[in-house]
Order: C-alpha cells, then sequence, then structure tokens
C-alpha cells in the first residue's frame, strides 16, 4: 500500500486550491491570517491572495521543506494537534489526512485557536458526516456548511468528497445538512416514542400527546404534560407549547379536558385509533 493510501493523504492540485479559497474565502484581506495544517507542498499557502499572511504546518520535515521553497511562508514541523503557536489565525483552510480520528483531532484544535467568527475549512471524505450524531456534535460548536467535490479530484480515489466549512460563530446554522439534528434527536428518546414517531398516518403530535398522557397514568395536568414531551418533541417548533394546546383540544389526541387545564384519555372509537395509542 502506498504511503498516500495508508494515511489517507492526497496532495491538493493547486488549481483546486486556487478555486477553494476563491470560492469559498472571499473574506481574507488586510487583518488575516491563514493557516493551513498538514500543508504538504504548500497549495493552500500558495493560493492565498497577495498581502494575506499565510504561515504552514506539516509533520514531515522534508515536506515543510518543499511547502517553504515552493511558497515562500513560513513553515512549521510538528503536529497541528499539538504544536505551540506563537499566532493567532483567523482562518485554517487545508486537506487533511483522511482519518476519522485525525480530522476530528483537527477541529478541536481549529476551534481552539480561531477567535470568534473565524472559519476553517476542509477537502474531508464525505464519511466524516455519515451519522447524525456526529454532525450533532459538530453543530455544537460550529455553524457547518458543505458542498460536494467531485471523488476524481483525486486519481485512484473511490470516496464521495465534501468541501466543509467550520464558521465560530453564536448562531450555529447547518447549511447541506438535512434531518441531521432531528434525527440525532430522534434516537435519544425512549423507544416507545421512536416508535410513535415512526409509525405511518396520524398526526405525530396527537400521537406524542396521547403516549405522554398515557404514560403519566391516563389523566395530567398541561404542566405535567409539558415535563413530560420536553426533550422528546416531534419537530423542533420553539412554540411547542402552544402546539400541545392547540392539538390536545383535537379529536385526534384521543384526550378529553376534565378540568382547567387538566385531560385524561378517552377510549379508542376505532381499530385505527387503538394502533395509534399502542
Amino acid at each position: 500500500m502506498s504511503r498516500t493510501k495508508e494515511l489517507g493523504q492526497y496532495p491538493t492540485h493547486q488549481w483546486a486550491a486556487d478555486a477553494i479559497v476563491e470560492s469559498f474565502f472571499r473574506d481574507l484581506g488586510v487583518g488575516s491570517l491563514v493557516l493551513e495544517p498538514s500543508c504538504g507542498p504548500g497549495a493552500f499557502l500558495a493560493a492565498v491572495p497577495a498581502g494575506v499572511e499565510a504561515i504552514g504546518v506539516d509533520i514531515d520535515p522534508v515536506m515543510a521543506e518543499r511547502a517553504r521553497l515552493n511558497t515562500g511562508c513560513r513553515v512549521l514541523v510538528g503536529d497541528f494537534r499539538t504544536i505551540e503557536l506563537d499566532f493567532e489565525p483567523t482562518h485554517i483552510i487545508g486537506n487533511p489526512p483522511f482519518n476519522l480520528k485525525l480530522i476530528d483531532g483537527f477541529l478541536e484544535r481549529a476551534y481552539e485557536l480561531l477567535p470568534q467568527g473565524g472559519h476553517a475549512g476542509f477537502i474531508l471524505p464525505a464519511y466524516a458526516f455519515q451519522t447524525a450524531a456526529r454532525v450533532a456534535g459538530y453543530a455544537d460548536r460550529w455553524a457547518l456548511s458543505q458542498s460536494m467535490i467531485p471523488r476524481n479530484l483525486f486519481p485512484g480515489l473511490s470516496l464521495p468528497l465534501v468541501f466543509a466549512t467550520f464558521s465560530k460563530e453564536q448562531r450555529r446554522t447547518l447549511i447541506g445538512f438535512a434531518l441531521y439534528r432531528e434525527t440525532a434527536a430522534v434516537q435519544k428518546l425512549p423507544a416507545a416514542y421512536r416508535e410513535i414517531l415512526a409509525a405511518v398516518g396520524g398526526s405525530v403530535w396527537a400521537r406524542v400527546i396521547r403516549l405522554a398522557v398515557e404514560r403519566l397514568g391516563g389523566e395530567a395536568d398541561l404542566q405535567e404534560i409539558y415535563r413530560e414531551i420536553e426533550g422528546r418533541r416531534p419537530t423542533s417548533t420553539p412554540f411547542w407549547r402552544e402546539q400541545i394546546r392547540k392539538v390536545i383540544r383535537t379529536p385526534a389526541a384521543g384526550c378529553a379536558q376534565v378540568a382547567r387545564g387538566r385531560y385524561a384519555l378517552v377510549p379508542a372509537t376505532n381499530d385505527a385509533a387503538r394502533v395509534l395509542a399502542a
């Protein structure tokens, strides 16, 4: 096996690095400082616009020297995850080895180094975003965006690729990631709620409310129902309490008001209702 495949390293062609910087890092300018971790021959260092400071890091001293000669930039020798730095980057751009443990280590260090409002962008294998839990973990810290790029950007590579940006912002958006937060949230629910959400037919909110009242002994006030459903909501609406109050009054929820703000289950009237309540 070649060293490239063994380490998951695929050096970036200069034209591709130029195109990525031009497309995704148009905010580079006076005061920006770009760091390229695992810089290899320095394609992203060379792609940085004139007048913007760029510094590289590579664990291989031979490759670090090659990057210095190719770009004229300062290049440090060491492991990006642990090397001591005497500067604060505003942007981190690169193509890390395609290994999940290393990718997570790079992102951990990037978060540590970047100021609020800083950005990191990496060429990554698409499997880095395969599971909802992994993406939800990233989204706890970063605003994320991803764009597909062709796998034959690197000859011999059979993995789907993305270019992903990680922005250290207070508003943690997910662009290009449908249903990831929702799937991660559903997977944390008790089995009974997961089954309700997976079942076909009828209002999901009505089924969740009915199950909540069942779990509360068949009768409960709204505050108890709120506490039972909080953290088990079928959608991410911020108006979920209002949604409960609205739906619990409908026949689909299978509940009747027995006192002010208090509801009890009513017997199912047909086989379909019994299935929904099961």
